[in-house]
Formats: C-alpha cells, structure tokens, sequence
C-alpha cells in the first residue's frame, strides 16, 4: 500500500488537510455555544447594567416576581429577534400578565451594543406586542464584558464571538423573584424559522417561577440535535460541522479509489 503522499496529489492533499482544519474549527466554535442547566442556583443580582433609557440598572431592582431572561444581542442576524417576536407572541396569549405576574428581561451579551441599538429593539417589539410595555415590564439591557460574562456564567448560556457574529443558542430562563434558575424553556421552531413558544409551556414554567419550583427540561436533551435552526453565519458553521462526516467519507473514498488504480497499474505493468 502506497503511503498518503503517494496515493494523493500535492494540491489535493493541501485541500484536503484545509477542509479538515476548517471543519474542526467550526465544529469547535460551535460546540462551545452550549446550555449547561444550573437549576436552583441564584444568578448574581448585584450586577449593573443600562436600560434603554440609558440608566443603570442593577438586576435586584429589576427581579421582584417571576422573570423571563432572554440572552440576545441587538444586531443578530439570526434567532435573536425571531425569539423576541416569539415572545411577544405568546405574551398575548397567556393568561398571565407581563407587569402584575411576570417580567420579561432581555439582555445583550455582546458588550459592544448601545443603548440606542438596544431603544431601537424595543420599539421594533413593542410595535409587534401592539403596546408600550415600560423597563420595569420588558427591559431592553446592555452592559460591560464583565457583567455580561458573570451574569451568562451563572445562567451556563455559553456563546462564542466569531468574524461573523456571536454564536449561541436559543433558549428562556424563568427565575423566581430571588433570582433562583427555576427553568430552561428550549422554544420549538416553525418551518419558517420563526419560534414557537406553546403557551400552556410558557405558563407552567411562570407558575413554577411565582412557586419557586424547579422543574427540569426534558426538551433540551432534544433540542441540539433535532431542533436547533439557526440561519445566517450560524447556519454556515452549521452545515460545515455536518461537512465533517462527508469531508472524512470523501478523504477516505479517494484514498481507497487511487489505491486500488496504483494497484491495477502495478498489475498491469508486472
């Protein structure tokens, strides 16, 4: 059996071993991009951020009953705003009350955005809410790298910065009004690639929330491998990680291929 060298040309070999190292990257960035679930932990509540107002904010003010906390950022191309959309969908459906029995926090994790990125957000989701919901109600958060990190840290929602973007994933947590993890709602995904927050979820997991009873996930043990939609960059790093298995198959096959004509040539030649 001839050696790799031999059996490959040099340009093909020097592809080959590019493709190899870009899928490995990929498949690192975007296995990094994970939730671990710290249920029952206390998120730290002394953190400060600004608000949209451009006041600071420290999240002990904002936590006093059941919160949902939506890690975005402003600028995402992605699933940010499809889950805000999301959202706000299904605060119109339940039949508890943003303000009176839950508020809604969403919070950059890109440490660059502004306040005004994060004001224009608000406005895009208030029009589609149909109403004005105030900070205290829905806030639209932006803060330092260090408060970003202590804050995601705590919640185990894992991104990664790439050229293109930050990935991550999708995904609510309900706290109580202490600040306890109660749950990780995983949203489900239309064939549009809009989420699809079941109500009767949404609700269950606010009643745990004004409870404090923790209540594990069963759908994120489901939602990586099955469920996970993202577009953009995102999908990019995607389909290169699913690449892998064909690039291994390819490299394998044309190894296999230029082996068994080296070989007919030797037996053609003896």
């Amino acid at each position: 059996m001839k050696s790799v060298f031999k059996i490959l040309t040099e340009p093909e070999f020097i592809f080959l071993l590019f493709l190899f190292f870009a899928f490995n990257s990929a498949y690192a960035d975007y296995n990094s991009a994970e939730i671990v679930q710290h249920l029952g932990d206390t998120i730290p509540l002394n953190l400060t951020f600004v608000n949209s107002e451009g006041e600071e904010v420290q999240l002990q003010d904002l936590i006093n009953k059941p919160t949902v906390i939506d890690f975005c950022y402003y600028q995402c191309a992605g699933i940010c705003t499809p889950l805000m959309l999301g959202i706000s969908d299904v605060v119109k459906k339940v039949k508890y009350i943003p303000g009176k029995d839950y508020d809604i926090i969403s919070i950059s994790i890109d440490q660059n955005e502004t306040t005004e990125m994060a004001a224009q957000r608000k406005r895009t989701i208030s029009a589609a809410l149909g109403r004005d919901l105030p900070d205290s109600v829905w806030a639209f958060l932006t803060g330092d790298s260090t408060n970003i990190y202590k804050l995601t840290d705590a919640a185990g929602f894992h991104f990664q910065r790439t050229q293109g973007g930050i990935l991550h994933k999708g995904v609510l947590v309900f706290l109580d009004k202490a600040g306890k993890i109660i749950r990780y709602l995983d949203p489900g995904y239309n064939q549009d690639g809009s989420f699809r927050i079941i109500p009767s979820t949404f609700e269950m997991a606010i009643k745990d929330a004004a409870t404090g009873t923790v209540t594990p996930a069963l759908t994120s043990i489901l939602k990586t491998c099955s469920s996970f939609i993202p577009k953009g960059k995102d999908m990019l790093i995607l389909l290169l990680v699913l690449g892998s298995g064909i690039l291994t198959t390819a490299f394998v096959f044309i190894i296999i291929k230029k082996a068994k004509v080296a070989g007919e040539g030797e037996k053609h030649n003896s």
